[in-house]
């Protein structure tokens, strides 16, 4: 055999015996995973649940490392930034695949993070302020069409997936909305409840007590199925508008580089702790709904959504404050 073919069969191998001793040896220290939020916000409390699972299987702390700051970039450049050794990890998020349409990021989200696996989605809500005096979408829509200058509504700030989902339904329905960026979607919420602000995007959880009470009207679950919590209220494709799914999602990633087998052990064990009923309940107490994937179907649904947000971010015309 010349020097040639035995570098062109030895290679390969070389690879998968590298592969199989990072896998055999990972992990054997602490792992850390960033979030690049504050303390006591969604996706901290979405990792201090599913972490304390997959930390017991891995036999390694898994520490919580909270980095927030610029909309989340500070804590994925720091992700981005580190070792490609399987103990830096990111869970953030599709705010993640929002920024680069926004600000002046220093990295590539596509190229620079390797997806380990969907965690789990918070069904959002478009509520309405009963005075509206609507409660279907198509019913909205016809009264958006009407009003000179179009309905305000309420979100989180410019450009959160709260804001531009409203864009898009705007896009697609032709009806005219406005938007009132609020500090937090709380702040949204109770002027919405006030009759100041007619429309507001809300999750679940948060908005169930008042939809019970009568002081909130649901009229779409934004997302691709109803909300489990509010199974009678349609989604906008039920109404007639489709494409308007941009559901808030959460996931973990790697450094572009971490071994395959270091990405499929992580894998392996977040979609093991997804499936306990234990941690299924406590996400679900805390309005989240689990929702694991492989990395590639996250990968997958990282271009589709970034392609989307970035074409309502353009045709909107919409830049960040």
């Amino acid at each position: 055999m010349n020097a040639t073919l035995r570098r062109t069969f030895i290679a390969p191998l070389l690879l998968l015996v590298t592969g199989l001793a990072t896998a055999q040896a990972w992990p054997s220290r602490p792992i850390r995973l960033i979030i690049p939020a504050g303390a006591g916000g969604a996706a901290d409390l979405l990792g201090r649940t599913f972490t304390d699972p997959m930390a017991a299987a891995l036999g390694v702390a898994i520490s919580i490392e909270n980095r927030p700051g610029a909309g989340g970039i500070v804590g994925t450049e720091a992700v981005v930034r580190a070792p490609a050794d399987g103990y830096t990890l990111l869970l953030s998020s599709n705010t993640l695949v929002i920024a680069p349409s926004l600000y002046k990021v220093p990295y590539d989200v596509q190229r620079e993070l390797a997806p380990i696996g969907s965690v789990a989605t918070a069904p959002n809500l478009l509520v309405a302020n009963p005075d509206l005096k609507v409660k279907t979408l198509p019913e909205l829509v016809a009264l958006a069409r009407r009003t000179p200058g179009g309905l305000s509504y309420g979100s989180p700030m410019v450009g959160s997936a709260a804001h531009l989902v409203v864009e898009l339904l705007g896009k697609v329905t032709g009806a005219e909305f406005v938007h009132i960026p609020f500090k937090s979607g709380q702040q949204a919420t109770v002027e919405t409840l006030a009759g100041r602000v007619p429309l507001t995007v809300a999750g679940v959880s948060n908005a169930l007590p008042y939809l019970q009470s009568g002081k909130l009207v649901a009229i779409a679950a934004l997302g691709g199925e109803r909300a489990r919590l509010v199974p009678d209220v349609p989604t906008p494709a039920e109404a007639g508008y489709k494409g308007v799914d941009l559901s808030l999602w959460f996931a973990m990633f790697a450094p572009a580089g971490t071994p395959a087998a270091v990405i499929e052990q992580v894998n392996r064990q977040l979609l093991a702790a997804l499936k306990s009923p234990a941690t299924v309940g406590k996400l679900e107490g805390l309005g989240f709904d689990a929702a694991g994937s492989s990395p590639a179907q996250l990968a997958e649904r990282m271009k589709r959504d970034e392609a989307v947000f970035a074409r309502v971010v353009r045709e909107g015309g919409i830049k960040a404050d």
